[in-house]
């Protein structure tokens, strides 16, 4: 299996290959810039801050969706999406390991809860074939103690080879460091909403036949949010471009990166990390706002698993402030997601499962 190393820092000295990404501490000082600039625009209204968000919100959505182009406006979201949220007691074990015999568990029940089969076998061939070239994506960006958890792409490694017949040399765990020939970058995309063009690693435009999508739980910057349609930012040349969780920024550009044909019709699952969600204080790590979920939110919508994961979060915010916190900005982003036709984010359009074991 490939399992490229990841590298220790992301300040200013950054491997080749990794044009484009900022440092914690720079997206810090460029979020701060961004606020003050949003700040005198709200009071040239005579407005707040979070008010004039949500009259740029309400403002552009629907000159948003008519300027999305045939790419992304031709699309229909799934009628439904069926998502598995599955938890176990002794999931983690100490700090933030995770035990590698309940984690696999967990995977081979959630989906035979997607699938329907009645075997995990079976479920597994639901999910891959013998000819698949897999990539794993998950999310480093935390690490130690806020990265996805490395147990859940070994589980995958293992369960795709031991059911599915997948080549384990055919499998790539990546995250931003890919090997060669698999790292180099296609040719441009155009993303319609802020004419961003990023250009996708080779391994998902050329060679992968299958994406699994493993990212982690956690708000990101006062009321947006790190799940599964942010973390393709590390399949890109350009993430520091897309940065800004004002309405025409990140809530836009996401759905639209994932709705690019060689990511949307690949991704085969996307399994977000809720063992030790963050519900507040990102992207950095902060002991005061995580907790001991100790679940997976699985399904095969990026949309729909990132919707839920945000309600999770706002359910733990309500309960720790004693009233709603809400996450406005994720919320846009999902609800631009269902509005290009990648996937569902309304309740009433999402089959929910709680999986409950141990």
């Amino acid at each position: 299996m490939g399992h490229p190393q990841e590298p220790s820092g992301t300040g200013r000295n950054r491997p080749s290959g990794l044009e484009g990404h900022l440092s914690l501490s720079e997206i810090v000082a460029d979020f701060a810039r961004r606020k003050t600039g949003l700040a005198r625009r709200a009071a040239c209204y005579g407005m707040t801050r979070r008010e004039f968000l949500e009259f740029l919100a309400a403002g552009t959505a629907l000159a948003a969706v008519a300027s999305a182009g045939p790419a992304l406006s031709a699309a229909e979201a799934p009628s439904r999406s069926r998502v598995v949220v599955v938890t176990h007691p002794e999931v983690i074990l100490k700090g933030y390991r995770a035990n590698p015999a309940v984690v696999r568990q967990m995977i081979d029940r959630a989906l035979m809860e997607l699938s329907g089969a009645r075997t995990e076998g079976d479920a597994w061939r639901a999910f891959g074939r013998a000819e698949d070239v897999v990539a794993i994506k998950h999310n480093s960006m935390g690490r130690p103690t806020l990265n996805s958890h490395t147990e859940i792409n070994d589980v995958l490694s293992g369960q795709l080879t031991a059911f599915a017949d997948t080549n384990p040399a055919r499998i790539f765990v990546v995250d931003r460091q890919i090997p060669e020939p698999y790292n180099e970058f296609s040719d441009p995309f155009t993303l319609p909403s802020r004419t961003l063009q990023p250009r996708l690693r080779r391994l998902y435009t050329d060679h992968a036949t299958a994406i699994f999508n493993v990212s982690v739980l956690k708000a990101h910057f006062d009321d947006g949010i790190s799940a599964a349609m942010k973390n393709h930012l590390g399949s890109v040349n350009n993430p520091a471009v897309f940065h800004g969780w004002e309405p025409e920024g990140l809530p836009r550009s996401l759905p639209e990166l994932n709705a690019l044909d060689p990511i949307r019709a690949k991704t085969r699952l996307c399994i977000l990390d809720a063992i030790r969600p963050l519900y507040a204080g990102g992207p950095g790590d902060n002991p005061d706002y995580r907790w001991d979920y100790g679940g997976l939110i699985i399904g095969t919508d990026p949309v729909a698993v990132t919707a839920v994961g945000m309600r999770l979060l706002e359910t733990k915010r309500a309960e720790a402030r004693g009233k709603e916190w809400p996450m406005t900005a994720a919320r846009q982003m999902v609800a631009y997601g269902q509005q290009i036709g990648l996937g569902n984010a309304d309740p009433d359009r999402i089959d929910l499962v709680e999986a409950q074991m141990g």
